[in-house]
């Protein structure tokens, strides 16, 4: 047998052995770069638990919640910040009992003013929606859970946000809210709204300011609910003296507006620090019904 041959049957034997090891060994592990391989498993998202700055706004995360969690956006009013926003209301310990988060922006302007429009500046709009995704990641938010609320100035950009950002924002809650200055909302950008405000505002009055009572609370709510597909009828409760919940009736499905008035009660965050509203006579606190709002709705596409 020639020299090169004589060997060739033990060189077969060793192949085959080693092909059935590599198969007893179970190692089929797919090959670097293979595209059937399998991701790895994405880590579960760890949310950062109290108080943190982004920027110049306020976050704060509750140490108990069910993942993803819900996102409130809280506007202060004019000439305040995000911070002082938090102590004033007490939204942050609502937040802990219920399992929230809640983002206090600071407004853009040299005097803390959110702009109500596009002929306003800075765009807060922008900055805004700049901040979410930090916000959502820092919080693990739901990201169909994102709501807004604020007073006054803060509650007037409020409503902007829900018509600007409606593919975000699910629902929002102005509170003595300032609309004068708002642009028009398109129809079709639709959230979900409730509207608080006391009939003795002197600051944004209930009934609007000169004969055409621009900034009117009604009108504002009833333009929305035609927004939204809603009818313009409302059904009425009083879960409590001097406060009258309305309803408005035949909204699609997910969607709901709801107007909150609140007789003898002047301008400020029902059940907020004194001395804003200086006078309150129903004892109504806008933190419960404004979460529990929001806890009622997501988004709707």
């Amino acid at each position: 047998m020639p020299p090169r041959l004589r060997h060739a049957p033990w060189l077969v034997i060793a192949v085959i052995l080693t092909v059935m090891l590599g198969f007893a060994s179970g190692d089929s592990s797919p090959a670097e770069g293979d595209p059937e391989a399998s991701p790895p498993a994405a880590e579960p998202c760890q949310p950062h638990v109290g108080d943190q700055m982004l920027g110049d706004a306020l976050l704060h995360v509750p140490q108990r919640a069910r993942l993803p969690m819900a996102l409130v956006i809280a506007f202060h009013g004019a000439r305040g910040n995000g911070p002082g926003f938090a102590q004033y209301t007490g939204f942050s310990h609502t937040a802990d009992r219920h399992g929230f988060a809640v983002l206090y922006p600071t407004a853009g302007s040299a005097g803390h003013f959110w702009s109500l429009n596009h002929a306003m500046a800075p765009d807060d709009v922008g900055r805004i929606q700049a901040l979410l995704p930090q916000a959502e990641q820092a919080a693990c938010a739901d990201s169909q859970r994102i709501f807004a609320t604020g007073v006054s100035n803060g509650g007037g950009f409020a409503a902007r946000v829900g018509c600007e950002l409606a593919g975000t924002i699910a629902a929002v809650a102005p509170v003595a809210g300032g609309y004068r200055a708002l642009d028009h909302c398109p129809p079709g950008r639709r959230a979900s709204l409730l509207e608080i405000h006391g009939t003795a505002d002197p600051v944004v009055p209930y009934n609007g300011r000169g004969p055409a009572r621009e900034g009117d609370a009604q009108d504002f709510v009833l333009d929305w609910a035609e927004s939204d597909g809603c009818s313009a009828d409302s059904d009425e409760t009083n879960p409590r003296r001097l406060v009258h919940w309305l309803r408005h009736q035949a909204c699609p499905a997910g969607l709901a507006v709801e107007h909150i008035r609140l007789d003898g009660t002047d301008h400020g965050w029902p059940g907020a620090a004194p001395p804003f509203p200086r006078r309150n006579p129903s004892g109504f606190r806008a933190n419960e019904a404004v979460w529990r709002f929001f806890a009622a709705h997501r988004l709707v596409r």
